[in-house]
């Protein structure tokens, strides 16, 4: 699932971030390509800044009111949403 404007991926449970971090929360009822996708406010683990913290999604796409998070995103620490390795 891409963003239509953009061409970027969603985000997804177990993606990295530029920090060595990790997408630790994700939406249970929407998934994509059977992981589930990760949406605005969603928690990432960063060992570089040393705790959890929230993903601020900017994509227009949104599910139940809350917006999709998509590879590029990114968190509260500052850390960048990255594509895991497949």
């Amino acid at each position: 699932m891409k963003d239509a404007v953009t061409g970027r991926e969603v985000a997804q449970l177990g993606d990295t971030t530029d920090h060595g971090g990790e997408v630790i929360q994700a939406a249970l009822n929407l998934t994509h390509r059977g992981k589930p996708v990760a949406l605005d406010g969603h928690l990432v683990r960063c060992p570089k800044c040393g705790g959890d913290f929230a993903i601020v999604a900017t994509g227009k796409r949104t599910h139940g009111g809350v917006r999709v998070a998509f590879i590029g995103d990114q968190t509260a620490c500052g850390a960048t949403l990255v594509k895991a390795a497949a």
